[in-house]
Formats: structure tokens, sequence, C-alpha cells
């Protein structure tokens, strides 16, 4: 049996080594490209810089930083005011073109509010979301990159649906590694640079995504629920709030972590509350009610500023479909745009004209 069993072994690495082998020789057709993501000691990721193509349904460009954002120098312009906008997808602007993300939708509105009352500061607000960010990674980031840019305010966008997924603590056993021998990081690392992988990895991304949006049109056609009731797009998401659990602890420590960093800096901080536009009826009665304070009195623990979306989006319950892509997760290009209205009206009461009446939050 010892036998069969490393004979099978054996066969396996073969057959394995022959499809490294044949995809190094005729792969280059197959093989996805170069990866959106390059891997960083702080955040985790980063954005390859200079990438270009089409991600998510939709055109990419990374700027030289990093960032898919126009290129920006890290020198802050005489008489410009920079906010500095933190956040994972929605940030990003997931399946959108970049003018339709909520930061530059936010930047234009801004200018024009500004222009329209006098206002002779060149307003700039820079897009640092990455795809897949929780919070703690967009702390690490700010400490590392983001106060180079000088930034007069800086936006934390939190997406309460998966931003209490503690993603940089994966990224510590790394550090580990290499504080060790470089040699361990190298070997713990050596199967990322298989064209195996590289080619499972393309295909799972693929067919993740189409069996996603398969889940989001049977949820639809059958209601939103299989046989025995349950929820066919998602299951409870809110499990990680509670005190003690791993992942709200990691967002509580990123909020504290961003706070003393704002400190030093003397520049103030909005923490955006985004909703969950998928069922925005079952978040306003079943999910905000649990999560809203939670987050509110983190923020609040911190010294941070507050700004929940929950109300913005109340005129749209039940008509996800107008600010929703498709039914799914994301907002489509008038989604972003409602929370780039919301925002700016609050960004202009509180720090841009203060004293001002916000902007109706919710408007049609």
């Amino acid at each position: 049996m010892i036998r069969n069993l490393g004979l099978a072994l054996l066969s396996l690495v073969l057959a394995l080594a022959v499809c490294e082998g044949l995809l190094r020789v005729f792969g280059s057709g197959v093989l996805p490209r170069p990866d959106l993501y390059v891997d960083d000691p702080d955040t985790g990721k980063r954005m390859r810089p200079g990438w270009t193509g089409d991600e998510f349904e939709a055109p990419v460009a990374i700027n030289s930083k990093g960032l898919r954002n126009p290129e920006i120098p890290y020198e802050k312009p005489p008489g410009t005011y920079r906010i500095l906008a933190l956040g994972d997808s929605w940030t990003f602007g997931f399946r959108m073109k970049e003018p339709d993300a909520y930061p530059r939708q936010l930047e234009r509105l801004l200018r024009a509010d500004a222009a329209a009352r006098g206002d002779s500061r060149r307003i700039e607000v820079i897009n640092t979301g990455v795809v897949g960010y929780s919070t703690d990674q967009e702390a690490a980031f700010l400490a590392k990159e983001g106060w180079k840019y000088q930034p007069d305010l800086v936006l934390v966008s939190f997406y309460p649906v998966n931003d209490t997924h503690n993603k940089l603590y994966k990224y510590k056993r790394r550090a580990e590694l290499r504080a060790l021998h470089p040699w361990l990081l190298d070997l713990y690392e050596f199967p990322k640079k298989l064209y195996l992988r590289q080619f499972i990895k393309g295909a799972r991304r693929t067919l993740k995504q189409k069996i996603g949006a398969l889940r989001v049109r049977l949820a639809h056609a059958f209601g939103y629920q299989d046989k025995g009731g349950r929820a066919l797009v998602e299951d409870d998401w809110t499990r990680d709030y509670r005190k003690g659990a791993r992942g709200w602890e990691a967002v509580r420590t990123a909020f504290d972590d961003i706070a003393a960093q704002a400190k030093a800096k003397q520049v103030p901080v909005l923490v955006v509350l985004l909703p969950d536009t998928q069922d925005l009826v079952r978040y306003h009665e079943r999910y905000h009610p649990k999560i809203a304070p939670m987050v509110a009195g983190a923020a609040s623990e911190a010294g941070l500023a507050f700004f929940d979306l929950e109300p913005t989006f109340q005129p749209w319950q039940g008509k996800e479909e107008e600010v929703c892509y498709k039914r799914q997760r994301h907002p489509n290009a008038m989604g972003y745009g409602v929370i780039a209205k919301a925002v700016a009206a609050e960004i202009e009461s509180r720090y841009l004209n203060p004293g001002s009446e916000p902007q109706p939050r919710a408007a049609r």
C-alpha cells in the first residue's frame, strides 16, 4: 500500500511537472496577463504601477504610483484642497469606468460647488481604493503612502459587508518568515511563480465571477429564497459584529491607528458607512440597526467623524436595480453618483463651508 501510494504521488508530481512545462512552452495564449496586484510587505498587496487592461468588466488603468487615479504628484500645489479617499472596491469603482467611480464624481461635484460660491481653491480627490482591502490594510496604506500626498481631509469608506475581513494578519506570516531567513519566504512563495498556478488562479477567478452572477439570477428568479427559506444571495454577513470577534476588533484597531496618524498630521478624518445596496430593505430592517451603532461608536471612540449613507439610499428600497449593477453587490454609475452627492454635501457643510446647511441627502 505504501509503495502504491508513493507511485501515485510520484505520478501526480510528474503530471503536474508536464503541465507546467507545456504551459511554459505553449501557454502564452492561455495564461492570464500579469496580475493587477503585486505583493507589498506593509499592506499585503498593491496595484501594479502602469498596469492597463480590462478587469472586472471595465477598462482599468493604474498610474505610476499604483492608484486608479490620473497621474498626480505627491507635492500639493499651492491653493489646493486635497481629499484622500481610502477604501476597497466601492472606492476603486468596481465594474465602472474610472470617471464614474465615486471619488471622481465627488471631485467634479465639489469643484462645481466651489466655483459657484467663489471658492478659488482647486479641489482634488485622490482615489486610493483597492479591490479587497479591509480597514486595517487601508490604515497601513495611509501610514506608508497616503500622507505623501499631503491631504487636507481623509475619507475612510467603510463597506460593512466585508470590511471586517481581517486580511492583513495573513501577510504577517510572510514577514515572520522573512525575518527568519529570506530563503524561507522564497520557498513559501515559490508556488506563486508556477505557470500552472497562474492558469488555475485565472480560471478560478473567471468561474467565481460566473457562479456569482448565476446565484444573483437564481435569487432574483426565486424571490431571493430557496425551498428552505434561506437567502440565495448571501448568508447573514453580520456575524463578525460582536465584541471580541477578530474581524471586528481589527476594525476598531484600524480606526484607532488612522486616528493616531491623523492627529499627528492634524488632518480631519471622515468615516463614511456605505450601505448594502443589494437588498436595501433587508439592510434597513435587519442589518443596519445592528451594525450602524457599532461602527459609529468605534469611530467616535477613536475620535473620528462619522457619516451614515443609509438614509440617503432609503428612496431606493425595493428599487435596487436603479442604483445597483445588475442586481449585484456594487452600485452602478448612478449609485456611485448618489454616494458622491451625499458625501459632497457632508464635506461642504463640515469642512469646506462650515456652518452651511448640508444639501438634501436623497434626491431622485
